[in-house]
């Protein structure tokens, strides 16, 4: 029994050890599971934390419907999305979450979670809620997906919900863009299609259609281009190809035919669209037809080209003035005439810095007249290239609304060659003036001893027939030479300016019978009957009288050469209105209607037959219309045509009858009784002063001769007589000088007369200057100068 108990203690003791073991085992075995749930925990925790965290930057909320339960829990995304406050335990009723759906939205989105809920599955819905707190309209997307138990029954449903409004406004925003867009190109005025990077049509506009020649609709959209133009030129596609690479294309003005054979120009091009991801989506292709534009711009180029043309043939250049920016703009043909390059800066000094210095204040004084709206038309001079140029500048002004000053525009023109030829016309007139002036000269003094010789032939009483006709003829051929001498130089003094009229008041019908006394010579020597119709009452002009008369008896004169013998002459004055009129009609030859406009020029003559048997030089009807002008009258020429006569109407403003008559009738007087004076007579050509002698002798004068100007201030200061007559054109001191002489040798009382061939208004001028009392053109008329005689003391 005793060799068995420590065998027993042994089994007991092992027993012990083995319980200890156990138990030490199991507690190890709780560590073990204690510490694998805690990881289990931790994992759990850190699991929902990255769920959490996930959600929380997603913008994902996540809820949970127990069917059993009927309740609803929602993480605290979900609370955030729907703007609702938190609960506690993250639950809520079902009518929380349908009282925020839109009311349009909620059956439906009920509609959906039953079916989910009942059949299972996973569903996706979009919905519109409304925020209590905010009131602001949200867009939600929800997914659903059903949990089922271990029998099949539907358990719990378990959902996301993510705010995509910002998304849906993207979408919408991007959709609009979109259709505007397509609106844009559908609608677009010029040719636009957009393609895709296969080439196939996304959009095109009607004009796309329109242009190359698709029907209205044929429907494209969706369809390659190369389907719907099969026979597309390669070089397009190597354009499509370039454009699709990423590269942009275009062209001004392109040639493209048509598929009805007609070629149109093209203003076109190729550019790239791309992706969000910045990759080349296609191409967009825009085309406008500039066929029009471009024979308009070529049109436009031509006729810029043209008017340059016309500008340098004409010399007439166009300018423009920028007031405000002081900036000139000239033409091409502007830049030649003031021989400036064309890169140079314009400005107003600019063109000042060209003008002649002498004409360059005068220049801008007008401009700065024009710019308070004086009109700007001038000639001046310029310097181009140290040469002296004429131009002629004419400006329009541009004002704005308010009547400000903004520009002007204007053209300039090259006269220099005009101005050369006006320089060379006025020489020519200077020395054709000379030349009349010597010519006048030249006739006069042999006139002058011609008319002497026949006065003294009348004096002595040649009693033979044909002597007398023979003088007669003489005196009234030397009568016709003095007229046209008269009249050549009366034209030239009117074509300058140089006659001045001395104006009084007169009586119109003494003009008359002093002209038909010049005159009477002439209708005598053709056997005319003239008439004469003066008015009862006195009607008087303001105008020279001595004009006058010449007016009228150079239409007399014409009358009398236009009408055969035994014609008759017509002169009536009446006063019609307020003026004086005067007619002369006549039975002659007529006048042709084609030579009635051109009756009054210089130089005109009706008759042009070889014999020129009527003569004259075709100046006297050009003198009478200037001389009526220069009175402020008017002179006109009618007749019915060849053979039915001619009348001549001479209007001149009449004076009221009350106007006092200042001249006189120079019929009326009668030649004073002679008187015999002491006489120098004084002339350089031999047979004027002989003739001279003669005839102052017969009238009972004593006459002393000189031949020169030295000679006769000698004898003048010798004998002192009582009158000079003192020819100009003298050898050595001429008359101007030797009447200085005279006057200043103490003759101041004694009559000197300047008797000379030169007779025109400013020899006159010069003769007074010079101390003379009188000027007497060559031949002096003897009876005027008898009667001048005859009014000294003895």
């Amino acid at each position: 029994m005793h060799k068995k108990l420590p065998a027993i203690l042994s089994a007991k003791q092992l027993l012990i050890n083995e319980s200890n073991e156990l138990r030490m085992r199991l507690a190890q075995v709780e560590d073990n599971l204690r510490t694998i749930r805690a990881e289990e925990v931790y994992v759990l925790r850190a699991a929902e934390q990255r769920m959490r965290l996930a959600t929380e930057a997603t913008g994902v909320g996540i809820w949970e419907w127990h069917v059993s339960t009927n309740q609803i829990r929602w993480d605290p995304q979900m609370f955030r999305i729907y703007g609702i406050t938190p609960t506690p335990d993250g639950t809520l009723a079902y009518s929380d979450w349908s009282h925020c759906v839109f009311p349009e939205d909620l059956p439906q989105q009920e509609t959906i979670l039953k079916e989910t809920a009942s059949q299972g599955g996973q569903s996706s819905r979009e919905f519109r809620i409304r925020q209590p707190n905010t009131g602001e309209c949200r867009c939600i997307q929800s997914v659903e997906t059903v949990r089922t138990d271990a029998s099949g029954q539907i358990e719990w449903v378990v959902g996301t919900n993510l705010d995509v409004t910002e998304r849906k406004l993207v979408d919408t925003a991007m959709r609009e863009s979109e259709a505007r867009l397509r609106l844009f190109i559908e609608h677009a005025p010029a040719s636009i299609a957009m393609f895709d990077h296969e080439m196939c049509y996304l959009a095109v506009s009607n004009r796309w259609k329109q242009d190359f020649g698709l029907p209205d609709e044929l429907v494209i959209i969706g369809r390659s281009h190369y389907e719907v133009f099969p026979e597309i030129p390669e070089h397009w596609k190597a354009l499509h190809r370039r454009g699709l690479a990423g590269e942009t294309l275009n062209a001004d003005e392109d040639p493209f035919e048509r598929l009805d054979g007609t070629t149109q120009w093209l203003k076109w091009e190729v550019r790239p669209w791309f992706t969000a991801d910045g990759q080349v989506g296609g191409i967009l292709t825009a085309a406008e037809e500039v066929t029009e534009r471009m024979l308009a711009r070529k049109a436009l180029q031509q006729s810029r080209e043209d008017l340059n043309r016309a500008q340098a043939v004409g010399q007439l250049g166009s300018w423009r003035l920028d007031v405000g920016r002081n900036v000139l703009f000239w033409s091409d043909e502007n830049y030649r005439i003031f021989g400036v390059p064309k890169e140079t800066p314009l400005t107003y000094e600019t063109f000042l810095g060209i003008v002649h210095p002498d004409d360059r204040e005068s220049v801008n004084t007008q401009w700065q007249a024009a710019l308070d709206g004086t009109p700007y038309a001038i000639e001046h001079r310029i310097v181009v290239n140290n040469q002296v140029k004429w131009v002629l500048e004419k400006a329009y002004l541009e004002f704005d609304a308010a009547g400000g000053l903004q520009g002007a525009f204007g053209i300039t023109q090259d006269i220099t060659g005009r101005k050369l030829a006006e320089l060379a016309l006025q020489e020519s007139n200077h020395h054709k003036d000379a030349f009349l002036a010597m010519l006048a000269h030249e006739l006069r003094n042999p006139l002058a001893s011609i008319c002497n010789a026949v006065h003294v032939i009348h004096l002595q009483g040649a009693q033979q027939p044909t002597l007398s006709r023979a003088t007669a003829m003489i005196e009234r051929q030397v009568k016709q030479l003095i007229r046209l001498v008269d009249d050549l130089l009366d034209i030239s003094r009117v074509s300058r300016g140089k006659i001045a009229l001395q104006k009084e008041t007169v009586e119109v019908a003494a003009v008359i019978r002093q002209a038909i006394e010049t005159s009477q010579p002439h209708i005598d020597a053709r056997q005319h009957q003239l008439q004469v119709e003066l008015p009862v009452s006195t009607l008087r002009v303001e105008g020279d009288f001595t004009r006058l008369a010449q007016v009228v008896s150079n239409v007399l004169n014409n009358a009398a050469k236009y009408t055969d013998a035994g014609g008759s002459i017509t002169v009536a004055v009446a006063q019609v209105g307020h003026e004086a009129v005067i007619r002369v009609r006549d039975n002659g030859r007529g006048i042709d209607p084609v030579a009635l406009k051109s009756l009054f020029d210089l130089f005109y003559q009706v008759d042009r037959n070889l014999d020129r048997s009527d003569g004259g030089l075709g100046i006297g009807l050009s003198l009478v219309k200037s001389l009526v002008d220069m009175h402020g009258g008017q002179v006109e020429a009618h007749s019915e045509g060849l053979g039915k006569g001619s009348e001549f109407i001479i209007r001149l403003p009449c004076l009221a009858e009350e106007a006092a008559l200042q001249s006189t009738d120079v019929l009326a007087n009668s030649p004073a009784p002679s008187r015999a004076q002491r006489i120098l007579l004084v002339d350089d050509n031999p047979d004027v002063a002989d003739s001279m002698v003669m005839l102052l002798t017969i009238f009972g004068h004593e006459v002393l001769v000189a031949h020169d100007g030295k000679q006769a201030v000698e004898v003048a200061l010798r004998e002192r007589p009582a009158v000079v007559l003192l020819d100009i054109g003298l050898p050595g001191m001429d008359g101007y000088q030797a009447c200085r002489a005279m006057r200043n040798g103490g003759l101041s009382d004694t009559l000197i007369i300047a008797m000379t061939g030169y007779g025109q208004e400013d020899d006159r001028r010069k003769a007074e200057a010079a101390g003379f009392d009188l000027h007497m053109p060559k031949p002096v008329d003897v009876q005027v100068l008898e009667e001048l005689l005859a009014s000294l003391p003895s």
